[in-house]
């Protein structure tokens, strides 16, 4: 009898105190989808997470102005049988990425959604998501540019709240987990990444957003966990994720690629353990160019970073398992 009761208050106390074993998470998504490929396995391991009843995926953004982004995560939404999912899009003025599997994928799979120019205007959409949900309920992750989280923060009151950008924020919103920039310092001035194409977008929610931000980045981090391999099995081959590694990797001459924003909604969902360490200190500084620095002073409460593997942690394995959420469940 005590046995059971013991339990009983074990499972009470980690329902408590880790929210996401109780419920699922509610996520809006923000990406490019255009780029890179590793939107295409994020994406893919979100709708491995709801198929799992970890995640409820409220919203997908694209911060880039491609037009073809839009309908590619259509695609992968209708492929993983959530076709009803609403889409936003940066109108414009945001950055224009060309993608090597963008439109093969609007004209080769089965999808709803139009050219970005048909596409909700991402601001609004958030507003709309966000005023519909219950106090600081939302995790946020961008694995894009940082354009509509900056137009965001910028809005002013409307119908849908009757609050500004920032407040709707601080209300609706619990935390972000904000894929970008090389850590500890990238100081290349490429605009490679998503910090650096529009650099005033990155330091205006760096600095202002409300919540806290959980900071992933690329690298050699990212780069030691070789995700998308599921896809080139013969069992998904014919899948529009297969179809878009296929076309991003051609000449690399591998079967994979980097994990940057599949570790963003990774930790999104699941935190930073078993497989990260968490750094506490410091903030992230952003300059003009959108290159960055994590100094670790002064301390800013908002600011956490995860960018190193925890002890003992095989790379890997981390890399067979996200595989495995990322694999459609058909």
């Amino acid at each position: 009898m005590k046995r059971t009761k013991y339990i009983g208050l074990l499972i009470i106390h980690l329902l408590l105190c880790h929210p996401a074993l109780a419920q699922n998470v509610k996520i809006i998504f923000d990406t490019d989808m255009d780029s890179d490929v590793d939107d295409v396995g994020a994406l893919s391991m979100l709708h491995g997470f709801a198929d799992l009843g970890n995640a409820e995926i409220l919203a997908v953004m694209v911060s880039s102005l491609n037009p073809w982004s839009p309908g590619a995560v259509d695609v992968i939404n209708t492929y993983y049988g959530r076709p009803d999912i609403p889409i936003g899009a940066v109108q414009r003025f945001g950055v224009y990425h060309k993608s090597k599997y963008a439109r093969s994928l609007c004209e080769e799979f089965k999808h709803n959604v139009k050219l970005e120019e048909d596409t909700p205007e991402a601001t609004m959409l958030y507003r709309k998501i966000l005023a519909s949900q219950q106090d600081t309920s939302v995790v946020v992750v961008t694995v894009g540019d940082l354009t509509n989280l900056s137009n965001l923060l910028k809005t002013g009151p409307d119908q849908f709240s009757g609050l500004n950008g920032i407040d709707l924020v601080r209300k609706k919103v619990k935390h972000i987990v904000c894929m970008g920039g090389r850590y500890p310092a990238d100081v290349d001035p490429n605009p490679w990444g998503n910090f650096k194409p529009d650099p005033r977008s990155t330091q205006h929610v760096v600095a202002e957003w409300p919540t806290r931000i959980y900071f992933t980045g690329g690298g050699p981090f990212a780069d030691s966990i070789q995700t998308g391999k599921i896809f080139f099995r013969e069992k998904y081959k014919h899948t529009p994720m297969a179809r878009a590694y296929k076309l991003f990797l051609k000449g690399w001459n591998r079967d994979w690629h980097h994990s940057a924003d599949i570790i963003a909604v990774h930790v999104a969902i699941k935190g930073h353990l078993p497989y990260f360490k968490l750094e506490a200190r410091g903030y992230n500084h952003i300059f003009e160019d959108g290159t960055n620095l994590w100094r670790l002073a002064p301390r800013d409460d908002r600011h956490y970073l995860i960018s190193e593997f925890a002890k003992g942690v095989d790379p890997n394995m981390i890399a067979i398992k996200f595989d495995s959420l990322m694999a459609p469940q058909k």
